[in-house]
């Protein structure tokens, strides 16, 4: 088994928040990018539908069902980017205002660490329990990863999405008579 290099805390904590700026970042532009991406793709679809009557000379009958059908994966895939980018965001924000927020001076971390696994619901809880454990064992860094991890995420999520829009063109493309 390899054994970590042991950092000093305030390097921990300080790449903790390298990685929650980069997450929260790279979330909000894959957001814009989804967003983006929906809404070209929404037009497109409601252009064809709005004018049935003129498109449907010009397209195979299955290929506006099979246009809808790809559109609402893509809105999944959207809305799984779009939750995840909700998470990483908020938990951001929470670490820079509690950032702001003086350490009580005799504060016993156990507990404090205890009263916020009791304040979140199963199956978040396993998280939470996972990342206090690192905490006590001096990883500030933790939380960090874990919403880089989140954001990676939300990138495949993206990326799964830009997959079902191209194969929507492609389905456009062959679904247009000649």
């Amino acid at each position: 088994m390899e054994t970590k290099p042991s950092i000093p805390a305030s390097d921990s904590a300080y790449i903790g928040q390298v990685l929650m700026a980069m997450a929260e970042c790279t979330s909000a532009g894959l957001s814009k990018f989804s967003g983006w991406m929906l809404v070209g793709y929404a037009a497109i679809l409601g252009t064809l539908l709005a004018n049935l009557d003129s498109a449907s000379k010009f397209l195979a009958s299955d290929t506006l069902s099979r246009l809808a059908i790809l559109f609402s994966i893509a809105v999944f895939f959207s809305l799984l980017q779009r939750y995840s980018a909700a998470v990483v965001s908020s938990r951001a924000e929470v670490g820079k205002k509690v950032k702001e927020q003086p350490i009580p001076p005799n504060m016993d971390i156990v507990v404090f660490l205890s009263e916020l696994e009791r304040a979140t619901l199963w199956p978040a809880r396993l998280m939470v329990r996972r990342s206090n454990r690192k905490l006590l064992a001096g990883d500030f860094a933790a939380g960090g990863r874990l919403l880089s991890t989140f954001a990676q995420i939300e990138a495949w999520l993206v990326f799964a999405q830009v997959l079902v829009s191209v194969a929507a063109t492609l389905v456009l493309a062959c679904g247009l008579r000649g």
